[in-house]
């Protein structure tokens, strides 16, 4: 999560940006190939209706805040497929609106991680790119077979609804890397997971 200051105040941003005003063709990967100019992306999304027609809208994840900052700076107005895209900062960033709770501003994962608990540094992996409706059984299932599973959960908003992510811990660290290695960058349900080592476990 970046600082930024101005005008006397502090202003916290997170590593998701919320963009709209795409064209109706414009894809998640086309989002993914037009911000990676801006930082590493580890996950970008096209939201859709009930019928799979685009809404128009998408989120955009960095790896840092920073990324996400100079992606803000740079991509808002640039055309995409012919339409000026409206990039900002994505107000329904779980990592700003828990910032002031335990654990609250430091990773994806920080939502997630109960106090007192302590995970073994390499055990634990972030997933993105999950299915909207899989639950944290689903995630589960997912991974089950793979090594041995200490706990594993999808994260919710504060709407109830899934994040598209969740974290999975091992009872060790070759567990968790076998994990990268067979399912990253697998797809599943159209979407492509992206499994890494959660750094802030």
């Amino acid at each position: 999560m970046a600082d930024i200051t101005g005008m006397g105040e502090e202003i916290r941003v997170g590593r998701r940006c919320f963009v709209s005003n795409l064209a109706w063709r414009t894809s998640w990967q086309d989002l993914k190939d037009e911000f990676r100019k801006c930082g590493e992306v580890v996950y970008a999304n096209v939201m859709k209706d009930e019928s799979h027609r685009s809404k128009g809208w998408g989120i955009v994840e960095f790896q840092t805040a920073e990324e996400a900052v100079t992606a803000m700076n740079t991509m808002n107005g640039v055309e995409i497929h012919g339409r000026p895209v409206i990039v900002r900062e994505d107000r329904e960033d779980r990592e700003i609106k828990d910032f002031s709770k335990p654990f609250g501003g430091r990773a994806f994962s920080a939502g997630l991680k109960k106090e007192g608990e302590d995970v073994p540094p390499g055990t634990q992996v972030v997933v993105h790119g999950l299915p909207w409706s899989y639950t944290s059984d689903q995630l589960l299932e997912i991974f089950r077979g793979v090594g041995e599973i200490i706990k594993g959960e999808v994260a919710y908003g504060r709407d109830g609804r899934s994040r598209g992510y969740g974290i999975i811990q091992f009872a060790s660290q070759e567990d968790a890397n076998l994990a990268i290695s067979q399912l990253n960058g697998t797809e599943l349900e159209g979407r492509v997971l992206s499994v890494k080592i959660d750094g802030f476990a």
